[in-house]
């Protein structure tokens, strides 16, 4: 049984069985059921699924269709499912209820202080992913004593990865691996399996930064603590993993100069919004054409045989555009995989300033024989090939500042990568392109 199919099954009418149904499908699956079905349907769905069952499926709804669900739910409802999800997940959630909605299910949770603390922190920070069901053992314990602990504690976490030995106050000792506890003496001392700590954050780190240290480390679980040491959380893979998609699209929706609100699973956009939020980047590159048009001006009455030159812009302009765009995101990638510093870049920049040339020498050589094979005219090749070759070289240079210069503006990179570049690239080729033809000109 698949969604596609219970889907058959609401649209016949016959809607007798469906909890029975709804049983062979896994959350993601119900999740891609509601996609499929018409928002009528969406009631008799809900009732014939439990609020564990609700929680699981909430972290993934997209907003619009989360909006649509809550809607038909009713409050008390919405705290019951609340109140079987992760404080993580729940703190994400609550930011997506409307304000009344936030103001009358945010009280009544039973995690409300831990939910509370973990809104407080900044957006995209570790504090503002981090859960605070962490299972905790007491220095001092005998491993008994702490299997014990650690019965007691799964009964409300659920599941448990790793236990934190702490001490009274809270403070962060070092941590527990489970099988180390199962092949332990029940007599031992917990201090004797305790590791010391190698890895952690601060609940003001950014995301981006944990993501890097997870992959970095190749990381299950990451404890966040605060300056005093004292244990807050933690952040669990499968959290990160969501920071790591979330960032690379950002990154991939800049590139094309698209806002990273937008989303293919947004059922029901407000298309005015989507418009409005993509119109700067347009506005930009409308500007760039004008000011890349009007340098091709210059070519009416100063440039002999101006058409037979003119039709090789286009070639000259794609060509340097693609140099400057790989080599940027190149760069990009390299500021997602933690490189920061500039000296990290000294290496590559002579690398890409001598591919550059590589390139523009080859398609340089490459284009003035087919000038010379087509056209006959080899001077023409000479100035589209000395064109390309100036032009590539130069466009991987400023593909490499360009980013360079926006991280340490604390500007997203990826946003150069796409229409900036191109644009810059365009007009650097267009100037370069005409002042080799005035300034060969003047020679020959």
């Amino acid at each position: 049984m698949k969604a596609i199919d219970l889907k058959e099954i609401f649209e016949s009418g016959h809607h007798e069985n469906v909890q029975a149904y709804l049983n062979f499908l896994d959350p993601l699956e119900i999740v891609d059921l509601f996609y499929l079905i018409d928002a009528e349907h969406y009631p008799k769905v809900l009732d014939n699924l439990d609020n564990e069952e609700l929680a699981d499926i909430f972290p993934l709804f997209e907003k619009s269709l989360f909006d649509e669900i809550t809607e038909i739910l009713t409050t008390d409802q919405i705290t019951q499912i609340f109140n079987h999800l992760e404080t993580d997940d729940a703190a994400y959630l609550i930011k997506m209820l409307s304000d009344e909605k936030r103001d009358l299910v945010l009280p009544r949770l039973t995690k409300m202080v831990q939910i509370n603390r973990i809104l407080s922190y900044p957006e995209e920070s570790a504090g503002s992913i981090m859960q605070t069901e962490v299972c905790l053992i007491r220095e001092g314990m005998s491993v008994k004593e702490a299997v014990d602990a650690i019965r007691r504690q799964k009964k409300i976490l659920g599941k448990v990865v790793v236990s934190y030995v702490v001490d009274e106050e809270r403070k962060l000792i070092g941590l527990v691996q489970l099988d180390d506890v199962i092949l332990s003496q029940m007599s031992d001392a917990i201090s004797k399996i305790t590791k010391p700590l190698k890895h952690y954050v601060n609940p003001e780190e950014d995301q981006e930064e944990v993501a890097q240290i997870f992959s970095k480390y190749d990381l299950s679980y990451l404890p966040v603590v605060d300056k005093e040491g004292i244990l807050l959380g933690q952040i669990m893979f499968d959290d990160i993993q969501d920071v790591i998609e979330e960032e690379a699209s950002e990154d991939i929706l800049a590139y094309v100069g698209v806002s990273s609100d937008e989303s293919i699973g947004d059922v029901n956009p407000n298309r005015f919004k989507l418009a409005l939020g993509r119109f700067p980047w347009l506005i930009f590159s409308i500007s760039a054409s004008f000011v890349t048009g009007y340098i091709l001006t210059f070519f009416e009455g100063n440039v002999t045989n101006a058409i037979i030159f003119a039709s090789f812009v286009p070639l000259i302009m794609n060509t340097t555009g693609n140099v400057g765009t790989q080599t940027a995101m190149i760069i990009t990638r390299s500021f997602a995989l933690g490189a920061n510093e500039f000296g990290q870049f000294r290496l590559p920049l002579m690398r890409e300033i001598t591919v550059g040339l590589i390139m523009g020498l080859m398609a340089g050589l490459t284009t003035f024989c087919m000038i010379l094979v087509f056209y006959g005219d080899s001077m023409v090749g000479v100035r589209v090939g000395s064109t390309l070759i100036l032009s590539m070289s130069t466009a991987a240079l400023f593909g490499m500042l360009i980013p360079i210069a926006f991280k340490k503006l604390g500007i997203d990179p990826a946003i150069a990568s796409g229409p900036l570049v191109t644009s810059f690239c365009d007009m650097l080729s267009v100037s370069m392109y005409l002042g080799i033809i005035l300034g060969l000109g003047e020679l020959f």
